[in-house]
Parts: structure tokens; sequence; C-alpha cells
């Protein structure tokens, strides 16, 4: 999977890990290496295993089977010691809204035993990173949903921990806050830290993984740099349409989504052919080159996007 990578270059180690949950399984298997200093995103639809992978790796959760290791430690075993070099954020995590923002995250870096004084220096740090400086002194009471994910996630990054899980990390950001998340969390692996992050949103895997991991009803399908995986697609174009367009005529691999169609074309010239033979070009919504979003709805939905 990873030929040439010691074991101490990986982060993450997992094989044919599971968890159960009376007498349903959360996670399946997992089997999956990761490296350090990398960033790695695990996308799948909602119930295939994302968060419970996370809260395995992150010793919150006991695996009912298979095994794992976390910076060369085992879950089970050197939990305490794993957690010393970790830091997570759970998607649902509320943060204390009696604190200001500024209280957050110094009181969080002091917990986890750091002197006040360099406490202090990161809070003002990532007040400036994470752009919240309206906000410092204000009681998260104060805050937006939107303002209060970029405390916490402020909060988190801040550890400067070697392995950093974040759950959806950007959910109720708007654009420009998800731009200022984005680039934070790819600068924090200058200094060597690890990054294991879930998501729903495909465009925010592709720009910031060096490796995607697909899950699907607990078991991970693949696991690449996004790029390596939409170039091995077939068809390198989308076509948006409406159906109106097509007049009955039946298209192969395409994607049904309402009144539109997704038409899928394996190079510019089938998409030329294709838009020669439409009547009424005004019905095109876009024409785009496909990405990590084809990937997922052909290993999730299982469209043969790769035949």
């Amino acid at each position: 999977m990873h030929a040439g990578i010691t074991i101490t270059e990986l982060a993450v180690v997992t094989e044919d890990l599971g968890r159960k949950f009376g007498e349903v399984w959360g996670l399946r298997s997992m089997s999956v290496a990761l490296e350090r200093g990398k960033l790695a995103v695990i996308v799948g639809p909602n119930g295939s295993g994302k968060t419970t992978t996370v809260r395995i790796l992150a010793t919150i959760l006991k695996p009912s089977k298979g095994a794992a290791e976390v910076l060369g430690m085992d879950v089970l075993r050197d939990c305490k010691k794993i957690r010393k070099k970790i830091a997570y954020l759970p998607q649902e995590y509320q943060i204390n809204k009696n604190l200001t923002a500024a209280e957050s995250i110094k009181w969080n870096l002091v917990a986890r035993g750091s002197p006040l004084s360099e406490a202090d220096l990161q809070t003002k740090r990532w007040i400036q990173e994470m752009g919240l400086e309206r906000c410092r002194d204000r009681s998260c009471w104060t805050l937006s949903g939107g303002e209060k994910r970029r405390v916490a996630v402020a909060m988190i990054l801040a550890t400067n921990a070697d392995l950093i899980f974040l759950d959806e990390p950007t959910t109720g950001l708007d654009v420009e806050a998800c731009l200022v998340t984005w680039r934070i969390i790819r600068d924090a692996l200058r200094n060597g830290t690890t990054v294991l992050l879930t998501t729903h949103n495909m465009k925010e895997a592709e720009i910031l993984a060096d490796t995607a991991v697909f899950i699907k009803e607990g078991e991970n399908l693949v696991s690449d740099n996004p790029h390596k995986l939409i170039d091995l697609l077939s068809s390198k174009y989308r076509i948006t349409i409406k159906k109106e367009a097509l007049q009955n005529r039946i298209v192969k691999q395409s994607i049904d989504i309402g009144d539109k169609l997704v038409v899928y074309a394996r190079g510019q010239n089938e998409v030329k052919h294709f838009l020669s033979e439409l009547r009424d070009l005004t019905s095109v919504a876009s024409v785009n080159k496909v990405g990590l979003e084809d990937v997922y709805l052909h290993l999730v939905k299982g469209d043969g996007l790769y035949d």
C-alpha cells in the first residue's frame, strides 16, 4: 500500500479495525496506513464509519476487532501516552459559552499542561490566525455559530499536537472562513503535525488532502492521492443539462438530479459532439472537468465511471 515507507514514518496504521454497537457494526473493516506530516481525509456517506474510525484512533472508543497504532503506539495498551500527543475536535463539540474566545483557547492549553505565559502567546497568535480579533474578549454566548466553530478549531490547532483529528471542522463556516481554515490547517503540516479529518465536502477533500480515504458501509474502499484517483476516471468531463433539452433521449454515463442530468464524457471531442446534437445550448448549465466528487459517486454509488 505504501511501498518504501517504514513503520516509523507512519502516523496511523490499522488492520481490519472494527467496532460493533450492540448487534450493529459501526465500523466493519478499516485497513489503512497514513504518513506522518501529511493530511488525510476520510470521506463517505452518513453512517459509513468515519466518526467511529476517528474516535477509535483518538482512544475514545475501544475497537471490537482488529488493531490500530497511532504514532507508533497501540490504541489499547498505550492510550494514555497517545492522548498526550494528539488533539481531537469532535463534530458535535460545543465550546464553553461562559468563556470569551481568548479564554477558550488559553485555558484549553493550560489544561493540557502549557505554562501560562506560553498559553498567552499562543492565544494571541491563534486569535489573529483565525481572524477572531473582534471576538477576542466577547462571551461565546454572543458569537455566531460560525464564530464558535472557528474558536473550537483554534483551540485544537493551538495545541500543536503531533496528530490532530478534525471531525467536519468547517461545518457552519462561510466561504471566507473556510478558506482561512483550510490555509491554517495546511500550514500546520509545516511543523511536522499530521492531520486526519472527516468531511462531506468533496471540494474540501480535493483541495486539502494528501491522501483521501473512501469508506462505505464500514469498510474502506481505497486510499490514495485525490488527483491520482481523479486521473483514473475514464470520463474526464461532466456536463450538467436540463432534461427537457434531451427530448427523452437516453444518455449513458449520466446521473439523474431531478429536472437536470449530469452527463459524463471521455474527452473534449465527446463533449463537442454531445453539444452539437443539442438544439438549445442555453439548457446547458455547465461543462467542467471531473473531480473528487465524481470519484466519490463511482466508489460509493457505483455509477461505473471507471468503466
